[in-house]
């Protein structure tokens, strides 16, 4: 199943891409970010997405659809990806991270979508 990456803040979105090209696109983020410490639990969540091991985000839906996230690492080096899936695509919106504390909690650190759950620095 190919992946869709909406931009950041609804500025369109990438053609369908296989894992290597949507690793190579997301590094590429992470790189203008200053967080290459996060590149190889970016590779460890992105296999984790395309190999249909992502988990339910109770009760976070986005564009109508159930959200799923893949998550690597602990903290500050920790990549979660938000994606839900529509037409047999890997729809990604939104990259964060595992924040400390009892629960699974993620914060929204990467890249999100303003006007949303999923804006930067949002807690879901």
């Amino acid at each position: 199943m190919p992946m869709i990456i909406l931009r950041a803040n609804g500025n369109g979105q990438t053609g369908a891409m296989d894992q290597t090209r949507a690793k190579n696109y997301l590094i590429n983020i992470l790189t203008r970010r200053g967080m290459l410490n996060r590149l190889a639990n970016l590779s460890q969540a992105l296999t984790q997405a395309f190999n249909g091991g992502g988990f339910p985000t109770h009760p976070y839906v986005f564009n109508g659809f159930p959200v799923l996230h893949a998550s690597a690492g602990n903290y500050q080096t920790s990549v979660t990806l938000f994606y839900y899936l529509a037409n047999n695509n890997l729809m990604l919106f939104a990259v964060g991270e595992h924040i400390p504390g009892p629960q699974n909690r993620y914060r929204i650190t990467i890249y999100g979508q303003a006007g949303t759950n999923f804006a930067m620095n949002s807690i879901v």
